[in-house]
């Protein structure tokens, strides 16, 4: 028996661990059945389609997956400069065909509060995904390190000044 996932719950996109799935926007309109025999190839049919983003350092990556056969066509509508795309093609023994694209944005600040829109061209219907860039948590790798130092450096002055408080009082008769 082949394992299959249920409507309810969609396939994770190759190479795209769970935790990374924050702010996740999925449409499915097939069920996808994993290790099908290739003497059953799939039929032509609607593309399973994700989209979702991630921020890095100095760097946003938004992500468009698509599943279907024949091979699904991805494009972008983004407001923005600095961006490149990469693309990459997956065929599976099935028939189908898995399309991943990335779109690499340089200054992801800018990005913030913008829709960003994944279109998918298959068998001449589009599917659309939308997703504003939320902001979610943001850090800086030399500000935690200023604040870790601080916070390092503020544990041993307590400890430098009770260790003088306490060797004052062994002193005093």
């Amino acid at each position: 028996m082949s394992p299959s996932w249920s409507s309810r719950t969609p396939p994770l996109p190759s190479g795209i661990p769970p935790w990374r799935m924050k702010g996740v926007t999925s449409a499915s309109s097939t069920l996808l059945v994993l290790g099908r025999s290739r003497e059953q190839p799939a039929s032509p049919s609607l593309p399973t389609v994700f989209l979702h983003y991630s921020f890095f350092e100095d760097q946003l990556n938004i992500t468009c997956f698509a599943n279907a056969r024949p091979a699904p066509v991805i494009s972008w509508k983004v407001a923005g400069s600095e961006i490149e795309n990469s693309t990459e093609v997956l065929l599976h023994p099935n028939g189908t065909t898995s399309v991943t694209s990335v779109l690499h944005v340089k200054d992801p600040k800018r990005q913030v509060g913008k829709e960003v829109v994944c279109q998918v061209l298959h068998l001449g219907t589009v599917t659309s995904l939308r997703q504003t860039v939320d902001k979610g948590f943001w850090f800086s790798v030399p500000l935690l390190l200023s604040i870790v130092s601080l916070v390092i450096l503020l544990v041993l002055i307590s400890i430098l000044l009770y260790w003088k408080r306490r060797r004052n009082q062994d002193r005093e008769p």
